[in-house]
């Protein structure tokens, strides 16, 4: 099945969730962004600003030599850990009471995004550089991983985003388990993590408010609980075919964030069941194309590289829906190509052309294979 799944599937999803996207964020941000801004565009337009340089990113990452991509991972990864180092320096935004933000001449930059990137470009380099070696994982291989992934997300627990921090986590021990790690390395590693992340999901009232939220969130229906009991509402009013796009209620100051993180809510109300389904089919249609290109990949960077771009959207994707469905405690995760946000649409299309890049044929050139 997988031999038929391929680069035409794959634009074919990044299409349709690229082209609805516009018009769902203006959907549930006009109403907001005309009390914020005085006119009802500006999300839309930002949206678009986004999707074009998004678009930008995917051609040029396409079409880079793939020997440079190589090259470049732990250089990446080290800019995106100095921008998130940033966002706890004066140039760091707060917002919401967390410093997720860098503003640099003027632009806001969301660092996590860049640091998406940066860990899928880096691990790809270095776990193809470790070869076989990772099934035994020794000191001198846990340890620059260690290094790896935890000095972004210390950085990230201290901004605060406790949700980033287990995103990129879990991220990487999905790619370890691509690259070859054994099972029982790794949930070792799980169960060794296990009490940090305990400890700090109840280290701080508004975690565990959130974890309480998540277990019961009628019992503080107007605390904790409220964003999720309004987004089972709005998708309780959506029904099968929705409300009608445009149409919905939940984003009239009800349910919080309705353009961002709980912009499947708004979907369920506006286009119902059959909307939201049409959204995770296409996002589980992304994912086999993803693997199925990563899976014919020239060499064992390649596989890396499609596997942890092409996991950078359907895991987060996967994430974003449980959290509004409540099968997960909210992590504050955007939903890829739907949710406003430039900097993530922009690293979403990135990651889109990082796969694109593995999917072309192999071409002879003068200094050799690209």
């Amino acid at each position: 099945m997988l031999s038929r799944v391929g680069t035409p599937h794959l634009l074919a999803a990044t299409a349709l969730l690229g082209a609805l996207g516009p018009f769902v964020v203006y959907s549930a941000s006009a109403v907001h962004s005309d009390l914020i801004f005085g006119s009802s565009t500006v999300y839309l337009w930002r949206q678009l600003q986004g999707l074009a340089l998004g678009i930008i990113a995917a051609v040029l990452l396409s079409r880079v030599p793939l020997v440079w991509l190589r090259r470049s991972g732990i250089l990446v990864w080290t800019l995106a850990v100095v921008l998130l180092a940033l966002t706890l320096s004066p140039l760091g935004v707060e917002q919401h009471g967390a410093r997720r933000w860098v503003q640099l001449g003027g632009v806001m930059i969301q660092p996590l995004e860049i640091m998406k990137l940066g860990l899928v470009l880096g691990l790809a380099q270095w776990l193809s550089a470790i070869g076989p070696r990772i099934r035994d994982l020794p000191v001198g291989v846990v340890l620059p991983l260690v290094l790896g992934v935890g000095v972004p997300a210390g950085i990230l627990v201290f901004q605060p985003d406790f949700g980033g921090a287990l995103l990129l986590g879990l991220f990487a021990m999905v790619l370890l388990f691509t690259a070859g790690a054994r099972p029982s390395h790794l949930l070792a590693v799980g169960v060794l993590c296990l009490p940090l992340v305990v400890g700090l999901a109840t280290g701080a009232d508004y975690r565990l408010e959130r974890l309480q939220a998540f277990i019961d969130p009628f019992s503080d229906p107007k605390g904790g609980g409220y964003q999720l009991i309004q987004s089972f509402l709005a998708f309780g009013a959506g029904g099968l075919f929705g409300t009608g796009l445009g149409a919905g209620q939940q984003k009239l100051g009800f349910l919080p964030e309705a353009h961002t993180d709980f912009i499947l809510s708004i979907v369920g109300e506006e286009l119902g069941l059959f909307g939201v389904a049409i959204i995770l089919l296409t996002l589980a249609a992304f994912a086999l194309a993803s693997v199925a290109i990563a899976g014919r990949a020239r060499d064992r960077y390649a596989l890396l590289l499609a596997s942890g771009a092409g996991l950078l959207i359907w895991l987060q994707g996967l994430v974003n829906a449980a959290v509004t469905m409540g099968l997960l405690p909210t992590t504050g995760t955007t939903l890829p190509f739907l949710s406003y946000g430039r900097s993530s649409l922009v690293t979403s299309l990135a990651a889109v052309g990082l796969i694109l890049n593995v999917a072309r044929p192999v071409k002879r050139g003068r200094s050799g294979w690209r």
